[in-house]
């Protein structure tokens, strides 16, 4: 997915909704921030953009019959969905595990809605650092994949997460595992990723490893072999996104996020 797609579903979600804001969760959002040349492919491959609307924060018993209209009208299988290749998934607040004060840090994405300059539709997204830490809390496979590549390109910094995570969760009331153990899992993970930015003046020890010896000390450390082998070819072929300058940014305007607690 591109930041133009995001734009559409977007739109779209705030035409079908008669919202003018909706907040983007799920890996997607991670667009609000950066445009695709930025980015490691395993933050843009998902074709599934998750959407709230914003009445679901400041008018929440209103929220179901819109999260069910959004995945009639552009959810998997719609005409939607057929005619662009991608499609939205309404998504209620209370399923998803975000880092406190998360409100207060959303990144505007903001979409011409052909009816006028100044104005257009929105697309909060959530900021990158507290959209990891949701997934580092999810923690499955893909989930970590997809920090870790983020991490690898020093688009945010492990410690960041960390640090975001001991800053306090805010935990949905249908959440049922063990939260203690879920934060200790996705601390000892966190640990295990070398934070370039830290470790820049040393030399990698699997870089100048036979590929397969590589592969096995990639797993070794983050027990994602896949993700890392993805940054050990892209150093085999002499790349070095980390320090290369992005490019300009040539997507919708972008501003500080709203404070929606008032």
């Amino acid at each position: 997915m591109n930041r133009d797609e995001l734009g559409r579903a977007i739109k779209a979600a705030c035409a079908n909704l008669a919202e003018p804001r909706v907040i983007v969760l799920g890996s997607q959002s991670i667009l609000g921030s950066f445009d695709i040349t930025a980015l490691p492919p395993a933050a843009f491959l998902s074709r599934e953009v998750d959407i709230l609307p914003l009445s679901g924060i400041t008018d929440p018993p209103a929220v179901e019959d819109k999260l069910l209209l959004l995945d009639a009208r552009l959810g998997e299988g719609s005409p939607f969905h057929m005619s662009f290749g991608f499609y939205v998934e309404g998504i209620h607040k209370d399923v998803v595990v975000l880092p406190r004060h998360w409100e207060h840090r959303l990144v505007h994405f903001i979409v011409d809605d052909d009816t006028s300059t100044l104005y257009g539709r929105t697309g909060l997204c959530l900021d990158p650092v507290d959209l990891c830490v949701s997934k580092t809390i999810a923690g499955r496979e893909k989930d970590y994949e997809f920090v870790a590549a983020l991490v690898a390109e020093q688009l945010v910094r492990a410690a960041d997460i960390r640090a975001r995570i001991d800053s306090g969760i805010e935990w949905p009331p249908t959440y049922t595992e063990n939260k203690d153990l879920c934060l200790d899992r996705a601390r000892n993970w966190l640990s295990s990723l070398a934070d370039p930015t830290a470790t820049s003046a040393k030399k990698d020890p699997a870089s100048n490893a036979p590929a397969s010896v590589a592969a096995d000390i990639a797993a070794a450390l983050l027990g994602h072999p896949r993700s890392v082998e993805q940054m050990l070819n892209s150093k085999s072929r002499g790349e070095n996104p980390s320090t290369s300058a992005a490019p300009p940014d040539t997507g919708p305007t972008r501003e500080a996020g709203p404070d929606l607690s008032q």
